[in-house]
């Protein structure tokens, strides 16, 4: 039995009542305070909305302000939540890290981060924020938000468009065909050179009418006001590529000219990189890292859902997946670290 089927068997097995009583009886401490974890807990997150955000976002990777408050209100009281940076710094001396610690990221940039960042802060509790510098508002769209908004917008039974040497013909004729036809251009956009993606891009806006894309990203403003509330920014690209698709020359470019912007606009040092176009896709390779390296990261951040050790490779950090209910994620750091490890996908294996 693979791991990945081992720690869906926990997750399916534990019922969500049995969750809720385990949090609200106190087990989860009473079992911290007797088996701390060693390890680090990098969660993952991206959009802090509701069904208001589902123009913008995937609602898989979507928790309401609601929720988020409730998990940085609980992770404050009962863990030891460090500065990615810190984190980092520890595990490159071969440093143990404190019991039961985790740090909190953000992926792509958008609007709604600036109220996690605000309730952060409220607790006492930091994150490192992924930006993609390129695509904030004012910038270049962010292009897995601008597919959602042009396939919507769409008035016609089917998407047909050939550009970039690409050809498509997707039907149209219901919601789940748009979020079919989602999925499917959001594939070919990650596994084309950045020229063929930009190509379908122009092609798409025409299909769509180019109707306006609404303000879904920060401000420079927003991210400065982030930085000065103690969050740290990290690089997420200029433009969100799959980096391995669009080539070394690209890569490095995109990794180079994001960190310099940023730092150019916070006015502080950029050291936290995390890899674009997470999960089934293919998103970094050997050469990928060591580019993410060479361009002066001290460390890189991965979709691998696992806990992170000071026998991790810093440029491919593991992180968790976050859930919208405080139950499921407490679960996921009190016992599915007892589970056996999930293996690296095999798009994920550098070596």
């Amino acid at each position: 039995m693979s791991a990945s089927t081992v720690l869906r068997n926990v997750r399916a097995g534990v019922a969500p009542l049995a969750k809720t009583l385990l949090l609200q009886t106190g087990a989860y401490s009473a079992f911290r305070r007797a088996l701390p974890s060693r390890s680090l807990a990098i969660l993952r997150y991206h959009a802090i909305c509701g069904p208001e955000g589902y123009g913008y976002a995937d609602p898989q990777i979507c928790v309401t302000a609601g929720a988020f408050e409730r998990h940085v209100a609980y992770l404050a009281r009962h863990y030891a939540i460090l500065r990615l940076d810190d984190a980092v710094s520890r595990i490159a001396a071969g440093e143990p890290l404190p019991a039961n610690a985790l740090t909190i990221t953000f992926d792509d940039g958008y609007a709604d981060n600036l109220g996690a960042a605000r309730i952060l802060a409220r607790h006492g509790a930091t994150a490192t924020f992924y930006i993609t510098a390129g695509c904030l508002a004012g910038g270049l769209p962010f292009w897995p938000s601008e597919i959602r908004h042009l396939v919507n917008a769409i008035s016609a039974s089917r998407l047909r468009i050939d550009a970039g040497g690409i050809s498509l013909d997707l039907p149209l004729e219901s919601g789940r065909d748009r979020a079919a036809a989602v999925k499917a251009l959001t594939k070919v956009f990650k596994s084309n050179v950045i020229p063929v993606r930009d190509a379908l891009r122009e092609a798409l806006r025409r299909l769509a009418g180019d109707p306006p894309m609404p303000r879904i990203m920060l401000t420079w403003d927003e991210v400065r006001e982030m930085h000065r509330l103690g969050m740290t920014i990290g690089s997420h690209t200029m433009t969100h590529p799959n980096l391995p698709s669009a080539g070394l020359v690209a890569a490095r470019a995109e990794l180079s000219t994001s960190r310099a912007r940023l730092e150019q606009e916070t006015n502080a040092p950029v050291t936290m990189f995390s890899y674009p176009n997470g999960g089934a896709d293919r998103y970094m390779t050997p050469e990928v890292r060591d580019a993410v390296r060479d361009a002066g990261y001290a460390a890189a951040s991965t979709s691998r859902n696992a806990f992170a050790t000071v026998e991790s490779d810093l440029y491919a950090l593991e992180r968790i997946e976050v859930e919208e209910r405080l139950e499921d994620l407490v679960f996921a750091l009190e016992l599915e670290r007892f589970a056996f490890k999930p293996r690296p996908r095999r798009n994920e294996a550098l070596r």
